[in-house]
């Protein structure tokens, strides 16, 4: 890991825990409060709703195929500018930069079920789905994203995480304006802006708690891990999780091709247009196999 990234990861640990309760009751006060008040006295536009569901979409599959598939585990390769768009997308997330979200994710694989396993679904739902965003961090360690930590995109995108939030923010507000003035701003901010982060960052947390805790286990039971198909309609193909355990590195959670895994196909669609290479599966380990969907 280089020098220039150690600080501000430092520094992000110490005031981790106020910032985040900070963040995070203003996003629960503003999706449950203010959005029905806006609801009660405007309403929401047609435009609103088609940038929540379009936003959703875009900073869902930012941490699916960008965070988690493409940074943690090196599923698949890609050109630096479509990395960065990725990245782009998941800092929209609000889920931390991808070095961050990296070194717990790697953590949580390494340590499953286990103290050090941040999202440690035996100490409960709430625990493993938010409230170890709140818990004492004594096991954090960035070692477990030293990797990342070199990649000069994933650099970039950690110095400049909170711009790059602000500016996702501010594009819903500039758009409502644009429909509606300062009313259609506030309105487009709450749905597609504040709305729409509570929704992603509940369904993405139901990976590390629902996933943990109920469904099927087809694949291997050394760990807590659950395959639940409904998770995966809320999370673009992450609900195959016992898979997603048992073959880490493989490009896809859904491994059959009637499997609901639009991350999947996402790659896939990349790779068809060149834009991605080296893509990994459990049943194509041969580095001149061409992968399948």
């Amino acid at each position: 890991m280089t020098t220039t990234a150690a600080p501000s990861i430092r520094l992000a640990r110490r005031f981790h825990v106020g910032w985040t309760i900070v963040l995070f009751s203003s996003i629960v006060i503003g999706a449950l409060a203010a959005i029905p008040i806006y609801a009660y006295l405007y309403d929401y536009t047609a435009l609103h709703w088609w940038l929540f569901g379009s936003l959703y979409l875009i900073s869902g599959l930012g941490i699916t195929v960008g965070y988690h598939r493409l940074m943690s585990h090196r599923s698949f390769d890609c050109p630096d500018w479509v990395k960065a768009g990725l990245l782009i997308a998941g800092a929209w997330a609000l889920q931390n930069s991808a070095i961050k979200w990296t070194a717990d994710h790697l953590r949580h694989h390494a340590h499953c079920d286990e103290e050090a396993d941040p999202y440690n679904a035996k100490l409960g739902f709430w625990h493993s789905h938010c409230g170890w965003l709140f818990s004492e961090r004594k096991h954090d360690d960035i070692q477990y994203a030293s990797r990342v930590a070199q990649d000069p995109v994933a650099l970039w995108q950690h110095r400049h995480y909170t711009a790059i939030v602000l500016a996702g923010l501010a594009l819903t507000f500039a758009i409502g304006f644009v429909e509606n003035g300062l009313v259609g701003g506030l309105g487009c901010f709450l749905l597609a802006g504040v709305g729409r982060t509570f929704a992603v960052l509940n369904s993405t947390f139901c990976i590390n708690s629902v996933c943990h805790i109920w469904g099927n286990q087809p694949f291997s039971s050394k760990d807590s891990s659950r395959d639940s198909w409904w998770v995966s309609l809320i999370t673009f193909g992450e609900g195959y999780h016992n898979y997603h355990h048992t073959f880490p590195s493989d490009y896809r959670n859904g491994a059959h091709w009637y499997d609901f895994d639009p991350s999947k196909w996402l790659i896939y669609t990349l790779y068809l247009l060149g834009l991605a290479s080296g893509l990994r599966t459990a049943s194509y380990a041969a580095a001149d196999r061409s992968p399948r969907a």
